[in-house]
């Protein structure tokens, strides 16, 4: 604006020039500096207006919250995420075991433990030898195999059982012919803590399970989450 003004003034002066020259160019000339003039004014109403707009404007950001409601969103979203992570991810718990026969075993009954005595690996310690089960203490999703062998001869049908339930079975057949019959199956359990799982015989059997010889009979696990 104070550009403008000086802009006005050098035209002043020059309006003089001309009257001292030419009349009727001076006419001409005080209609334009009028125009100019009430332009001149019309700005500066404008800067005036556009002052206080930005006064205002200055005193609604100075008292406004939004940082405030910025922080809280922010602190919603992470008590969103937080609840969201899982409490029990077993991240640092290790469990697994491996365990075998070290014998034959003759003359077993039906739904009779068969006891894995050799035991290899017992992370966790929860598979226990004496009376061949695992006890589980935790919640969470376990990997179980087992292998049973049979000589000449011979067979077995094995099953898995967790609490008295049959969740898996094979049977070894080496009945009818002089050689070894070995199987092995697996299964995947959802358990609960002091929940037990087993192998047992089936009916349908010969009584022998070996643990010597060409085959082994073994059972294994460990937790998957």
């Amino acid at each position: 604006m104070e550009l403008l003004q000086k802009f006005y003034f050098l035209f002043i002066i020059f309006e003089y020039k001309v009257f001292s020259i030419d009349p009727d160019i001076y006419l001409e000339i005080q209609d334009i500096r009028k125009q100019f003039s009430k332009e001149i004014l019309r700005l500066e109403n404008r800067l005036d207006s556009v002052a206080s707009e930005n006064k205002w404007l200055k005193e609604q950001i100075k008292g406004c919250k939004c940082n405030e409601r910025i922080n809280e969103t922010e602190s919603n979203r992470n008590k969103r995420i937080l609840l969201n992570i899982p409490t029990d991810t077993h991240a640092s718990l290790k469990i697994a075991f491996y365990a075998h026969l070290s014998k034959n075993i003759d003359h077993m009954g039906n739904h009779q433990t068969i006891i894995f005595d050799q035991v290899r690996l017992n992370v966790g310690s929860l598979y226990k030898s004496v009376d061949g089960e695992f006890v589980s203490s935790v919640s969470g999703t376990f990997f179980f195999i087992w292998t049973i062998s049979n000589s000449d001869g011979t067979y077995m049908q094995s099953e898995l059982v967790v609490n008295g339930q049959v969740f898996g079975q094979i049977i070894s057949d080496a009945a009818q012919h002089t050689d070894w019959a070995v199987s092995t199956a697996f299964a995947i359990v959802s358990l609960q803590p002091d929940d037990r799982v087993w192998i047992r015989s089936g009916v349908v059997h010969s009584g022998h399970v070996s643990g010597t010889g060409f085959g082994t009979s073994s059972f294994a696990g460990f937790l998957l989450w």
